[in-house]
């Protein structure tokens, strides 16, 4: 039957007309060229078939599978894509449109749309800026994360890049649209392409939980659009030759961003050269969020299982020196702030500290002029940036490295109101309000630290070895001491770093009061409690208490005593109760029993009630120390905060 078809269509190709105006006996031969592996034949016999009959169903079903299989990209070599290939650029183009004009969704129309742009790069200034403008009006009006915006993730990976590399595309050229009117493309364009490429890969890197791989992947195709934007404006020259590749450390690209610009860390005001100053300006704004996001993702990753750091600072006094040492120091230190950022056995990789100096420094620079502060802050509104709770970390971190305390303390107090209350005992969460402590710390604000060192013992998880009357395995931080010059570490966010950071403040804040007035029984009690934490290194500060008892002549505890377990203590305590010349207190009556006072000297039955609860406490001298605090912090928090 077939071969009887073939027989007669090739000798009946003479009748023309009875021929190509036949549908069944088109198709039929198309068909057998098709089989037959005669592809020049059926491409031939296809645009005949396509020019007469374009809108019955049999054609256009294959013309559908013909184009999305195109469009796919799934066939790289076969039977349809070389006939596709073999079609003229008319008749490519002609079914491309004619596919995209039948797509209901932006989407598939551009998905459409787009092969024919790789296909023909000439119509860039036609399909390609009405991709652009019909991409942009979709996503805006998609209340999606911009992760999930399908529009916006075109836009940004496969229309722009296109448009920006593109040959037909110039600046300073008048251009013809597919509707006919005329438009020159300036700078100002492909900047506009420029942000709303970075505000994607910046917000999708936040919204992915800092995701390094994600990150990576983002800040390189974005260095990648930045260097194509600067061949079109006219900075690539000067790109290749003073500004590394992203492949380099962070300090060797601030390094070259320096020289380019001209710029120095210790300028009050600064101006770049016109030529490049839009250049400079969009090289910090990349460098900055690529190595403040790079800085925040290594100390915390949330949901990412990984230990959670915070940065704090301490006042260290420098060793007794000679005045020539003492001289050359002052010489050769131009700053008195240093990053240390180690905790206990754990070294960081110094990438850390140079991605926190450089995206500080970046910082700086689009702060040093009127006109970089302004445009930088219209990007972080246009990008939601301020709310990203990353950011915020690193601004409260740069904060405090510049010694801005108080605004450091606003924005971890902004972060802290933000997170839910079933959110605030996590690590990630937590980080913000141990900060606030060392702010309010290292402000003088005493009772701010100690209200907010209280909630942070009281919230952090029980997740770790508790210890056991031993000292920490981190040393407690020199809080508010007059300083010689300051350092800034690294304090992991769990019980065994963070409980001796937090006591030391109470204790500096109770020992002050304690000591001042004569008569706070109370703050003397309640820092018995907490050197507990730290004994025995805490004898030196506990024997100082046991002096002013002494002198005091009379003291009570007995609202404490229940919380003291370390038996060097509750020795010393019992023998402070048998001199005569004192009149201690150290256990509480019953409500309800007769009047009197449990002290030295009274008759058996209060002897009994004295040893008996001294010999309960005794008991208990084995037991791990934090759960006897976290119960002193739950139900004394009150009694701690009224005194400071």
């Amino acid at each position: 039957m077939t071969l009887t078809f073939k027989y007669v269509y090739f000798h009946l190709q003479k009748d023309s007309a009875l021929i190509r105006d036949n549908l069944w006996a088109q198709y039929e031969a198309f068909s057998l060229h098709l089989c037959s592996g005669e592809l020049n034949e059926a491409a031939s016999v296809f645009v005949n078939l396509y020019s007469k009959f374009p809108s019955r169903p049999k054609l256009q079903h294959y013309v559908s599978d013909l184009v999305t299989e195109v469009v796919s990209g799934q066939l790289q070599e076969g039977v349809k894509t070389d006939l596709f290939n073999l079609l003229s650029n008319v008749t490519q183009r002609t079914l491309l449109r004619e596919a995209a004009d039948k797509a209901t969704e932006v989407v598939d129309r551009c998905r459409i749309l787009l092969v024919e742009l790789r296909l023909f790069p000439d119509s860039a200034t036609t399909i390609g800026l009405d991709m652009y403008d019909q991409l942009s009006q979709a996503s805006s009006s998609t209340q999606l994360l911009i992760a999930d915006n399908k529009h916006r993730n075109m836009l940004v990976n496969d229309v722009i890049p296109l448009l920006v590399n593109s040959p037909h595309i110039h600046t300073g050229q008048p251009i013809t649209r597919s509707d006919g009117t005329s438009t020159t493309l300036k700078t100002s364009h492909l900047c506009q392409w420029l942000e709303s490429a970075a505000s994607y890969y910046t917000t999708v890197i936040s919204e992915g939980a800092l995701q390094n791989k994600t990150g990576r992947v983002g800040w390189e195709k974005l260095h990648s659009l930045l260097m194509m934007t600067a061949d079109k404006c006219g900075w690539k020259e000067v790109f290749v030759t003073k500004m590394p590749g992203p492949h380099l450390a962070p300090l060797v690209r601030w390094m070259g961003l320096e020289k380019l610009s001209g710029y120095n860390t210790r300028m009050q005001s600064f101006e770049a050269p016109r030529s490049i100053a839009i250049a400079c300006f969009y090289i910090a704004v990349f460098l900055f969020f690529e190595t403040a996001w790079e800085y925040c993702s290594s100390l915390f990753s949330p949901g990412g299982g990984q230990p959670c750091w915070v940065m704090i600072e301490e006042r260290l006094v420098r060793p007794v020196e000679d005045k020539s040492a003492a001289k050359r120091r002052k010489l050769d230190d131009s700053s008195e702030t240093h990053l240390n950022f180690q905790s206990g056995s754990v070294t960081f990789d110094q990438r850390l500290v140079e991605c926190f100096t450089v995206a500080t420094n970046c910082w700086e620079f689009l702060q040093s002029n009127v006109t970089y502060r302004g445009e930088f802050s219209r990007l972080c509104q246009q990008w939601g940036a301020f709310e990203w709770s990353w950011l915020s970390s690193f601004r409260a971190d740069m904060n405090m490295y510049k010694g801005e305390h108080e605004i450091a303390a606003q924005v971890l107090q902004h972060e802290w109101q933000k997170i839910p209350e079933t959110e605030r005992t996590k690590p990630e969460s937590l980080r913000y309000l141990i900060q606030t402590v060392n702010c309010c710390a290292l402000m003088g604000d005493i009772k701010g630290a100690c209200t907010h060192a209280c909630d942070v013992i009281r919230l952090l998880p029980d997740n770790t070895e508790p210890q056991k009357g031993s000292a920490p395995a981190v040393p407690p931080p020199a809080i508010n001491r007059p300083p010689a010059f300051r350092q800034l570490r690294l304090l992991k966010c769990c019980c065994a770093d963070t409980i001796p950071f937090c006591t030391e403040v109470i204790i500096k804040t109770l020992q002050d009061i304690a000591f001042s007035d004569p008569t706070q029984d109370l703050a003397l009690g309640q820092l018995v409690v907490l050197l507990q934490y730290n004994w025995p290194r805490e004898e030196e500060r506990f024997a100082s208490i046991i002096t002013a008892i002494q002198k005091r002549k009379k003291f009570s505890i007995a609202d404490y005593l229940p919380y003291i377990i370390v038996i060097d203590m509750l020795e010393e305590l019992v023998f402070l109760s048998n001199c005569e010349s004192l009149e201690i207190t150290l256990v509480a009556h019953a409500e309800g029993s007769r009047t009197r006072t449990v002290t030295r000297g009274l008759n058996r039955e209060a002897r009994e009630e004295l040893m008996a609860a001294v010999d309960r406490q005794v008991q208990r001298c084995h037991e791990p120390i934090e759960p006897v605090l976290r119960e002193f912090f739950q139900k004394e928090k009150l009694c701690i905060t009224s005194e400071k």
